[in-house]
């Protein structure tokens, strides 16, 4: 199957989200590369089903799928999956009960070696020290992480990567084709859900 074009996934969020206008992504160039541009001002929501400190804001993991229609929940990984519950798709987490209870780091080599590479893969680390100590983990290096999580990508493939700067990685491996504001409400930290394409090197 050809993969979707970034104008084409653009499309298929704005037939998710006809009455949503100004949430709808733009295409733009830098370096000669389209790259895709939205803000999400997803709202507050105090309807949090988990409980989990740092969980999803409601509807976001909504919005970013919408991009993605033609990966299969099980091309799927959630890395640092928190309070995801079990799906189709596949969970990597160092502290909560997941498939792949390890950390990011340790991902390469304790992926099964009959699987599949992933076409897709969610990824929302701790942003500070601070927030790793409310998860009992240590910080995330960004550089070590993108470059682990490169290795269970397709080529190809996507990472989603919601953080509240753009993280370090090699061009070798990853190709910036996404930035999204995204927005809760009032006295909410900003972040910014970098998109990136897996390079077939």
């Amino acid at each position: 199957m050809t993969p979707l074009t970034l104008a084409a996934r653009a499309a298929c969020f704005r037939q998710s989200y006809p009455r949503n206008e100004p949430s709808w992504p733009w295409l733009t160039k830098e370096q000669g590369r389209p790259v895709l541009y939205a803000i999400w001002v997803i709202g507050n929501d105090y309807r949090n089903k988990s409980g989990y400190y740092g969980a999803y804001p409601p509807g976001y993991l909504a919005r970013v799928l919408a991009l993605f229609p033609d990966v299969a929940a099980a091309d799927t990984l959630h890395a640092f999956s928190g309070s995801m519950p079990k799906g189709d798709y596949t969970r990597c987490d160092a502290v909560q009960p997941s498939e792949y209870q390890v950390s990011v780091l340790d991902l390469p080599i304790a992926l099964d070696e009959d699987r599949d590479l992933f076409r897709l893969v969610l990824a929302d680390p701790p942003y500070t020290a601070e927030d790793a100590k409310r998860y009992g983990t240590g910080g995330v290096n960004r550089r070590l992480c993108t470059a682990a999580l490169a290795e269970v990508t397709q080529p190809g493939g996507f990472l989603a990567w919601l953080d509240t700067c753009w993280p370090m990685h090699t061009k070798k491996q990853w190709v910036t084709v996404g930035r999204i504001l995204v927005q809760r409400s009032t006295n909410h930290r900003a972040r910014v859900l970098s998109l990136f394409e897996r390079t077939h090197d």
